[in-house]
């Protein structure tokens, strides 16, 4: 079976956009956070970006094909991942495109839906889905891919994750049975969800949106995903309940952290992160 990820890379980017006062950052890197898609903004030891650094990871976890899912109007990605190879790593491209009627792409289901619809092949099989502003671990890909079922995502320990408390609290919650299978990914928890959660199961799962599906299963629920009736987008984990309804889908615990990049102020500390876990390491010679 060959082994392939999506990532996620179409979205506006809205909130990296915002202006922000006396923050301490190259004013390249301001450029790039207001103009690029989150992903390729320069945050490497050499100028690679997020995208660079998870596509070698999936190298490393042992990928052999990688499909980058765009805005329509993004002109760079394409382009870049055209002349710099990955050695044993085949990357393709799809766009999300808009409707008409919207001024934004209709969400991360939406996008998924795109991308398995323009590239027919992958239609079939397994896929790893992951967003192109995290850096997922080597070990959490290895993980997900290499566990017993066909549908699962990784339970990453909340308290692992190195991020403030109260956007830590606005992290989607996993909830399971007592075998571990997901019964709903439960976004913006209460404390006593939160709570309800820690004495079941001794800790507290969120999910950062790495997922491991059929695709074949998958693409009915896809279609079936309403809009989210306040953000008016169709959201991946929407989906990904939808399919928890109809079949097995497991969660795989992991303590470790997650590095976001959601505003200009996550650059310094996603940068910061890289020097220490990649310091010995150059995405550029792979």
């Amino acid at each position: 079976m060959n082994k392939r990820i999506l990532i996620l890379a179409g979205g506006m980017s809205s909130r990296m956009k915002k202006a922000v006062e006396n923050l301490a950052l190259d004013p390249k890197l301001v450029d790039q956070a207001n103009t690029l898609t989150k992903g390729m903004i320069s945050v490497g030891t050499a100028g690679q970006s997020l995208i660079d650094y998870q596509l070698m990871n999936a190298v490393e976890a042992g990928f052999t094909e990688a499909l980058l899912l765009l805005h329509p109007e993004d002109s760079l990605t394409q382009a870049y991942y055209e002349s710099n190879a990955f050695p044993g790593l085949s990357i393709r491209f799809a766009r999300q495109y808009i409707a008409a009627d919207r001024q934004k792409p209709a969400g991360t289901a939406d996008a998924v839906l795109q991308a398995l619809q323009q590239t027919p092949e992958w239609q079939q099989g397994r896929l790893v889905i992951c967003n192109s502003d995290n850096l997922y671990s080597t070990r959490a890909l290895e993980l997900l891919w290499n566990n017993p079922y066909p549908n699962a995502l990784i339970s990453y320990d909340r308290n692992a994750l190195l991020f403030p408390a109260e956007r830590i609290q606005a992290f989607a919650l996993i909830r399971t049975n007592a075998e571990g299978l997901l019964l709903d990914i439960h976004e913006k928890p209460s404390e006593a969800e939160v709570e309800a959660a820690r004495q079941q199961t001794g800790r507290v799962g969120v999910s950062m949106n790495l997922f491991a599906l059929e695709a074949q299963r998958l693409m009915p629920c896809l279609e079936a995903t309403p809009f989210h009736p306040v953000r008016n987008e169709k959201e991946l984990p929407t989906a990904v309940n939808l399919l928890a309804q109809l079949t097995s889908v497991y969660t795989l615990p992991l303590s470790e952290n997650v590095p976001d990049l959601t505003n200009k102020e996550d650059i310094a500390t996603v940068q910061q992160y890289l020097r220490e876990k990649y310091s010995s390491l150059d995405p550029t010679q792979l």
